[in-house]
C-alpha cells in the first residue's frame, strides 16, 4: 500500500516516496507538525459512522457499512 499511496501523493504535488524498508513514506519537506520522516501509513476500514446535528431540528444518524 505505501507504493500506491506514495504515487498518489506525488501526483498531487508533494514529492513523497516510499523509504528503503518499503513500509513508510519519506520526503525532503513536510508540515512541522508531522515530525521527522519516515511516516507510517495506516489503512482504517470503518464499519459504522455517526453524525450529530448541532442546529435545530438536531438529531443523529448512523450508517453501517
Amino acid at each position: 500500500m505505501p507504493d500506491e499511496f506514495g504515487a498518489a501523493i506525488s501526483s498531487g504535488g508533494w514529492p513523497a516516496a516510499v523509504d528503503d524498508t518499503g513500509e513508510a513514506l519519506t520526503a525532503e519537506y513536510s508540515a512541522q507538525s508531522a515530525g521527522p520522516p519516515p511516516w507510517h501509513v495506516y489503512r482504517i476500514t470503518p464499519n459504522i459512522a455517526m453524525a450529530l446535528g448541532t442546529v435545530e431540528p438536531g438529531g443523529a444518524t448512523r450508517w453501517r457499512f
